[in-house]
């Protein structure tokens, strides 16, 4: 019995297909969730045993994935530790930038915002501060940049219209000296929270912060 030509056929899936698109959309979105559940851990493992006392191997594990599986979305520990303080960065800038833009021309309202946004933000990032600014820091390397990241903001920002500003201030050492503050009081009370008010931190910030650009109280 011959076998009729008009036989169907399971069509093939060509390149550019939708079914090669979905499935691509379907392997990057599985790709996006490893990456996040190693970024996870590997945070939880920097935040409790500090950068050099974790392998990636131990980080790849506590993500439920195979060791090599590290490799595909990092190059080693180092880079994934940047990779998180980083994205803290950004998001520290973007919390800087809607709490300050508004009342950046009110230098006492300014001042309080910045103060308030740095604390808010060492509170909820307490390990990856400790880890990147801390005495003995272990990507001492990373906190620098950040550090000169912000003074060259704050000179820009604080400067860029003199707010009265105490004669013979030079605006790079000035912008310097108060970045260097904050950080060390931000490591400080990420360290331990309780040991002074709340309050009483914000305002010394704030009261220091005026009198360094200003000469004297606000």
């Amino acid at each position: 019995m011959a076998v009729s030509g008009s036989r169907k056929r399971t069509p093939r899936r060509t390149r550019g297909t939708g079914g090669d698109v979905s499935g691509g959309r379907a392997a990057e979105r599985a790709r996006e969730a490893t990456r996040a559940r190693l970024r996870a851990s590997g945070r939880k493992l920097l935040a409790e045993r500090g950068l050099h006392a974790v392998t990636s191997h131990e980080i790849a594990s506590a993500a439920g994935v195979a060791a090599g599986t590290f490799y595909l979305h990092f190059r080693d520990k180092e880079e994934l530790f940047r990779e998180l303080v980083a994205e803290a960065i950004s998001e520290l800038e973007s919390r800087l930038e809607q709490a300050v833009g508004p009342v950046r021309d009110r230098v006492e309202a300014a001042a309080r915002a910045r103060a308030e946004t740095l604390l808010a933000f060492a509170e909820d990032n307490a390990e990856l501060v400790r880890l990147a600014f801390g005495r003995g820091a272990e990507a001492s390397g990373i906190g620098a940049d950040v550090l000169d990241r912000f003074a060259a903001r704050l000179e820009r920002n604080i400067f860029a219209k003199r707010f009265h500003a105490k004669d013979g201030l030079e605006p790079a050492v000035t912008a310097q000296a108060l970045v260097g503050m904050w950080a060390r009081v931000a490591i400080w009370w990420a360290q331990s929270p309780g040991r002074v008010p709340r309050d009483s931190v914000l305002q010394t910030l704030v009261e220091l912060q005026l009198s360094g650009i200003r000469g004297g109280p606000p």
